[in-house]
Parts: C-alpha cells; sequence; structure tokens
C-alpha cells in the first residue's frame, strides 16, 4: 500500500486564526493517529507570516471553553511529528519576512514546489471557514 501523503495549504494566518487552527488541529490528530503518514504545510500568500518567528504566539483563540495558542500547536508539529514549512517565497516580502525571521523546520520555496508535490501523490488540504 502507498504511504498516504498530505500536503496542508494554508494561505491565512493572523487574520483567520480559526482556519490556521483547524488545519493544525487536523494535522496533529492525523499524526496522532498514525505517525507514518506524510505530512507538511505550504505556506502561501497571508499564511507565509505563521513562518516568522513570534507571530505563532500572537494568534490564539478560545475553543470549547479554553484558549488555543497556535505556538504549542505549531511546537507540538514541529518537535513531536517533525513537520515541515514549506515557505513561498514569493510572498515573503509583501508581509515583510526575511529568511533570518523564520522558525525552525521551514524551507523558502517556490509556488512550483507545491506543484511539485502534488505531481509526488501529496494530496492537498485546505479549510475555507
Amino acid at each position: 500500500m502507498d504511504k498516504k501523503k498530505f500536503i496542508f495549504v494554508l494561505s491565512h494566518s493572523t487574520e483567520k486564526p480559526i482556519e490556521v487552527i483547524g488545519l493544525m488541529k487536523i494535522a496533529l490528530n492525523m499524526k496522532a493517529f498514525d505517525d507514518s503518514v506524510a505530512l507538511d504545510f505550504f505556506l502561501i500568500g497571508g499564511g507565509v507570516q505563521l513562518a516568522k518567528k513570534g507571530i505563532a504566539e500572537s494568534i490564539s483563540m478560545e475553543m470549547e471553553g479554553q484558549k488555543i495558542v497556535v505556538a504549542d500547536m505549531l511546537n507540538t508539529l514541529i518537535d513531536d511529528f517533525k513537520v515541515k514549512f514549506y515557505v513561498c517565497h514569493a510572498f515573503m516580502p509583501a508581509f515583510g519576512i526575511s529568511k533570518d525571521d523564520l522558525i525552525r523546520n521551514t524551507e523558502v520555496k517556490a509556488s512550483s514546489f507545491l506543484g511539485e508535490l502534488l505531481l509526488e501523490g501529496y494530496q492537498p488540504f485546505q479549510l475555507n471557514i
């Protein structure tokens, strides 16, 4: 059986925290159920802000009576599950982000890299909440 491969495409960050939290919750659950699944994030548009140091700490919301902080979820994805965050370089200048600003476990890539992943069999996953 082929290995399951998913690329979570995130085009929002600070302006739509529910999408960030929703995608990260799904990713965390998938990895918790099956750590062998290949699962990474591709940050494009406003989503590139998530890769900037300090931004994830500023994104939170209350869900089910508790405060959810994106930084906590991000750290679990990176530290426990070794999830990579690919950052579309074309959008970095629009948000004042340089390579020195990036969190750990990120790679700067062209948007064509997303196409490469899709051709390799990665299934795209995106929320529009």
